[in-house]
């Protein structure tokens, strides 16, 4: 375990935890340095059990999108992003008490040929996995520039506030019942989450988000880490879906020694 620095303070200002819990998001710009971020594109990029391991999902237009979703953080780089002392220590003060770390997934979608996210909430998946409560948020960090013409992250704000929505299938994707959808899109309106490499997107898990295909020349990388409060557990007896033993990272040191995958990581097999 790295030494963490004691003067180390990540707590949220009370703009952010506000905005937060207004909101249902918040992005924390510079989360990572562009070197840092670059650095963890090059060996995602370069990973064979990182890219042999994703699967595909399909949108409603036929484009599909790459995904590689892991449950133990472990010791490479990812799993030192997703135990960052920093990142620990925020999303606790977002979710109101100690985080624990649940799962984690690298989005790849590829220039011209990404497909789109339909509309949806986390915690209409996360239902399923038998946790009892919705007290669980999750952090995006941008390894690529996000914008709107490679399909970044767009979200309904305030939508969190409205409860766990009715999902079902869209093509080979689960997605939030689209009346309602719309209804909230009309009423809350939709704001586009666009970010820099190293910037980070904490977003609840009833916070309904999508995103649009990537028909540009740029590739959208992401790493997607999320948690639930340690309070809230699941019913069910699986173990990917509960406590683990984590070691803290000190956050500037993420990528010293960083490493690509070990081929026992507990990929999710689809």
């Amino acid at each position: 375990m790295d030494k963490l620095s004691a003067k180390a303070d990540y707590t949220p200002s009370s703009q952010e935890l506000e905005h937060y819990d207004t909101y249902g998001f918040v992005i924390m710009r510079g989360f990572l340095t562009p070197d840092q971020a670059q650095t963890i594109k090059k060996i995602a990029e370069s990973d064979d059990n990182m890219l042999q391991n994703a699967y595909e999902k399909e949108d409603a237009s036929g484009l599909k999108s790459k995904v590689t979703l892991w449950y133990d953080p472990g010791e490479d780089v990812f799993g030192r992003l997703s135990c960052s002392q920093r990142l620990l220590q925020e999303m606790g003060a977002f979710l109101g008490g100690k985080a624990e770390f649940f799962h984690a997934k690298l989005m790849q979608k590829q220039p011209k040929q990404g497909g789109s996210w339909e509309w949806h909430q986390d915690y209409g998946y996360w239902y399923d996995d038998g946790f009892i409560s919705d007290a669980m948020a999750s952090c995006y960090v941008a390894l690529d520039p996000a914008r709107r013409d490679n399909g970044c992250l767009s979200v309904i704000p305030k939508s969190h506030k409205y409860g766990r929505i009715r999902h079902s299938n869209i093509g080979e994707q689960v997605g939030a019942d689209l009346e309602r959808v719309n209804y909230l899109k009309k009423e809350l309106g939709q704001i586009y989450c666009e970010m820099e490499a190293g910037d980070a997107l904490y977003f609840h898990a009833n916070l309904l988000h999508s995103s649009a295909a990537n028909l540009s020349d740029y590739s959208r990388w992401g790493l997607i880490s999320s948690f639930f409060r340690e309070d809230n557990i699941s019913i069910i007896d699986d173990p990917r879906f509960h406590k683990k033993s984590i070691a803290l990272i000190n956050h500037d040191n993420i990528i010293d020694g960083a490493s690509a995958t070990r081929h026992d990581k507990d990929f999710l097999q689809q």
